[in-house]
């Protein structure tokens, strides 16, 4: 016997229990993975009270990427984006204006207030072009390069840059789970925005051991880390599409 409330949740996710499980632990992960830039704030103060203009600002997005993250989460299971895609939804609109919030907070925090306007017409224009159905990407691509230029000056460390190669790999792998409809890339997808938190708490702790990344390093791994995924596309792009769970009919 399956009961009706196991049954409605099955027939909600709609994914094979393995498919399911990757992407549930990947979309786990990176809501809570703004914890290890908090766990670095909180560990080396000192270090971030005199490289960065507001501190307190770090934790507010910090905050953000969580709600971010969450609302991610729920618009797969609202309006079922991971199965079959969807055009321009509220909560799509939510997490993306949440995530230029964060470049955006991440900016004024580190250069002070006078970055304060700029920061709010980036989150407007963002707004704006998505609502028009406009080129969004040239905002997200501004913020991001101004965030890891910010967190460079303030802590002299080219890990920063390697959230740049985050938003290559998000995009590369958003791009072959919407061709090849393969619902495991959707983990991955979700798993390589981790890497730019990741990046920020690497170079926090770096700044206060005196061992940042040298750039010959941060070169070679973010060379790898987008060679290998490109050079494996082909076999990406032939993988089949996740099969649709069958229905659960057993009363």
């Amino acid at each position: 016997m399956t009961s009706a409330a196991w049954r409605s949740i099955r027939e909600e996710v709609d994914l094979p229990a393995s498919t399911a499980a990757w992407v549930l632990t990947a979309h786990v992960l990176t809501i809570l993975s703004p914890v290890v830039v908090i766990w670095a704030l909180l560990s080396y103060p000192a270090v971030v009270a005199d490289r960065v203009a507001e501190p307190w600002l770090l934790y507010v997005g910090a905050c953000v990427l969580v709600v971010a993250s969450v609302a991610e989460s729920a618009q797969n299971t609202l309006d079922r984006w991971y199965l079959l895609g969807t055009p321009p939804s509220l909560l799509d609109l939510v997490f993306n204006t949440l995530v230029v919030t964060f470049l955006a907070l991440t900016v004024v925090a580190v250069w002070g207030y006078s970055w304060a306007v700029p920061g709010l017409l980036a989150v407007v224009a963002f707004v704006a072009l998505y609502l028009l159905g406009g080129p969004t990407q040239v905002v997200q691509a501004v913020a991001g390069l101004g965030s890891a230029l910010a967190l460079y000056s303030a802590f002299r460390d080219p890990v920063v840059f390697l959230s740049l190669v985050a938003v290559f790999l998000t995009l590369f792998f958003l791009d072959v789970l919407l061709r090849t409809r393969q619902q495991a890339m959707h983990g991955f997808v979700t798993l390589v925005n981790v890497i730019g938190l990741l990046a920020i708490a690497s170079a926090i702790r770096g700044a206060a051991a005196g061992t940042p990344w040298s750039w010959s390093v941060t070169v070679a791994v973010g060379a790898l880390a987008v060679v290998v995924p490109v050079a494996l596309r082909p076999r990406l792009l032939a993988l089949p599409a996740t099969p649709r769970r069958a229905p659960l009919n057993v009363p």
